[in-house]
């Protein structure tokens, strides 16, 4: 299955990184808030730099707008080093203060499906598509903890859902498929797959899943083709190599 992963909310205000010693002894000004908001959200520093950054503005305003970014990027960071416990607790708290926030609920079922809880995970997708519902990152994502938990069909209609709100998207076609292939569903599976493939031309996964889908329906032909293709974009692929052998034997 293919997910999207966790979102941060947009820097708001461009500034430069400040030393962190003059935090500590002064307090907290809206400028130096904005600088380790900066720092929060910069690319070149290290993680743990990062979350201890967006804790000084967690801490160091009573902006509710401000904290909330803060909270989600924390989240987002934390998320990132495996800490999805504390994570969770980030977007609770972004949640508690802006209860209509999309980006902390579908944020919050991503780490909740991470970790296998995905009665909770479609709930936090349930409000963020309330919220939201023209995401069809959101539908793709809650499909995928419906399939979970094997409810196929509330995940088929999910994918479909994300297809008809971003029809150029694979990601969505290729999950589709593999819950219509595991539901014996080939030919559907088939072109799904093939939809993947024509907006991804690259996507190993989809060929593979395609041929397996063709072997199924018997159509040895397609199959090794399928399986060709893939070993000309990954020639390690270790599925490919052995099902393309058994073929042509």
């Amino acid at each position: 299955m293919k997910n999207f992963g966790t979102r941060a909310l947009l820097l708001v205000v461009a500034t430069g990184i400040a030393a962190t010693t003059a935090w500590a002894q002064a307090a907290p000004t809206p400028q130096s808030v904005a600088e380790q908001l900066a720092l929060c959200k910069s690319e070149a520093s290290a993680v743990e730099d990062k979350i201890a950054a967006c804790g000084r503005v967690i801490a160091g305003t009573t902006d509710d707008e401000i904290r909330i970014e803060a909270l989600i990027q924390r989240g987002v960071l934390r998320e990132q080093a495996e800490l999805r416990e504390e994570a969770i607790l980030d977007y609770s708290e972004a949640i508690k203060l802006d209860a209509q926030n999309a980006i902390a609920f579908f944020n919050r079922g991503n780490v909740h499906d991470q970790m296998g809880q995905h009665d909770l995970a479609i709930a936090d997708y349930s409000e963020a598509a309330k919220l939201d519902p023209k995401d069809a990152d959101i539908f793709n994502n809650r499909g995928q903890s419906y399939d979970n938990k094997g409810l196929h069909d509330l995940a088929i209609a999910d994918y479909t859902e994300a297809i008809k709100l971003a029809p150029n998207g694979g990601r969505a076609y290729y999950n589709r498929g593999l819950t219509l292939a595991a539901k014996g569903e080939h030919k559907a599976a088939v072109a799904d797959f093939s939809e993947a493939i024509r907006i991804d031309a690259a996507d190993g996964e989809a060929y593979v899943n395609r041929a397996m889908a063709y072997e199924a329906m018997g159509d040895q032909a397609a199959a090794r083709g399928d399986y060709q293709k893939v070993l000309e974009l990954q020639p390690a692929h270790n599925h490919a190599k052995s099902a393309l052998a058994r073929l042509t034997n």
